[in-house]
């Protein structure tokens, strides 16, 4: 990749507030719909922190919390088996903002 490429796709990153980490949780996410956050934690999927740090980005990739919104990119689905745990996919809108970032990297040289 060149210089100037880098610097698209740097751009490109910094359009929506969004950390490296989010980034990661949305990419490895978009590869392993339906998994936990501890399932990827535990497989070596997720190594961008803790699965109790890694909840904390899901939550504000999702639904946020109440008393900040979220930004809805990521749909949780509880768990059939164990009610503590959720399973985790791309929104549309989340599938849209991943689908745009690959584009981006094909395009980039």
């Amino acid at each position: 990749m060149t210089l100037n490429g880098l610097i698209k796709l740097t751009t490109f990153l910094q359009e929506p507030p969004l950390t490296i980490i989010q980034w990661q949780i949305l990419l490895v996410v978009a590869e392993n719909p339906g998994e936990t956050i501890t399932d990827l934690v535990n497989d070596g999927k997720l190594d961008c922190g803790t699965p109790s740090d890694i909840a904390v980005s899901v939550k504000r990739l999702g639904e946020g919390r109440h008393d900040r919104p979220g930004l809805g990119l990521l749909k949780k689905q509880q768990h059939e088996d164990d009610g503590r745990y959720f399973r985790l996919s791309l929104s549309p809108k989340g599938k849209k903002l991943v689908d745009k970032l690959k584009q981006k990297l094909r395009n980039i040289k």
